[in-house]
């Protein structure tokens, strides 16, 4: 609604299309666009930079969100030695190839951008059974201000810290719920439909924080707009936390 065109990019390509159209219906058939990109894979990323660049003349502005959480297999040295690079390889190598070609399109341009990279706050809170994942994101997190550093004062770079997002998120599949409602102790029936025990552990996410919310995608996407603008024109290599107040999560 401001004038920006947008690109959706996924691995997925049917999924980002099915985003495009969304967009289109809401705002005009020419708003957006959708490419299949492998965040994990150069090549892709400069192909997708390059299908963009042809379509609207430039890129301005880089907003990640890709990231993969994979729950610990019942054989922990098997998950250990499988998931790890995996995780890894998509978490923080994916975020700094998309920035590097992101940076270069920018010099290329001889104009500014601004990232934006979700981090989470499993960041900066310790866990059992998902190690991976939370180093992964305590590596983003420093990623961001080394990649602030790095490519001032042409680009601004800063992250998103939410807390455990249910609402919408494939990242909690039916039996994921399930499995999270066992772990803390929430009395559930099996018989209920998946979007009552999604609430029930999202209420429990909710009592955990100071101010006893639940975060939402648009909480995230709110925080982000912020960083994006010109009103946070003067802030690079932060993140701001998104998560009800989890003083867990509380810098030190």
């Amino acid at each position: 609604s401001e004038g920006a065109h947008v690109v959706v990019a996924d691995i997925d390509i049917k999924a980002a299309e099915e985003t495009v159209q969304q967009l289109n219906s809401r705002y005009g058939s020419e708003i957006s666009k959708a490419v299949q990109m492998n965040i994990t894979d150069r090549q892709s990323v400069i192909g997708a930079y390059n299908k963009v660049i042809l379509k609207f003349g430039g890129i301005d502005i880089l907003i990640n969100t890709a990231a993969v959480f994979i729950p610990a297999d019942k054989e922990e040295n098997s998950y250990y030695d499988e998931t790890w690079n995996k995780i890894f390889n998509i978490n923080v190598t994916g975020n700094y190839i998309l920035v590097e070609e992101f940076a270069s399109v920018i010099k290329k341009q001889k104009t500014n951008g601004t990232i934006l990279i979700i981090s989470s706050a499993n960041a900066v809170v310790p866990k059992t059974g998902s190690e991976p994942y939370d180093v992964s994101k305590a590596a983003v997190n420093h990623l961001i201000r080394e990649l602030a550093i790095r490519y001032s004062p042409l680009i601004r770079v800063n992250g998103v810290s939410p807390a455990t997002v249910i609402e919408g998120s494939t990242m909690f599949p039916r039996d994921r719920i399930i499995n999270s409602l066992k772990k803390y102790q929430i009395k559930f029936d099996q018989n209920e439909n998946t979007e009552s025990l999604r609430n029930k552990l999202a209420n429990f996410y909710a009592k955990r924080t100071l101010l006893n919310k639940d975060v939402h995608p648009l909480n995230i996407v709110e925080a982000g707009y912020y960083l994006i603008s010109d009103k946070a024109g003067r802030t690079t290599g932060h993140i701001i936390p998104v998560d009800g107040g989890l003083k867990e999560a509380f810098l030190r």
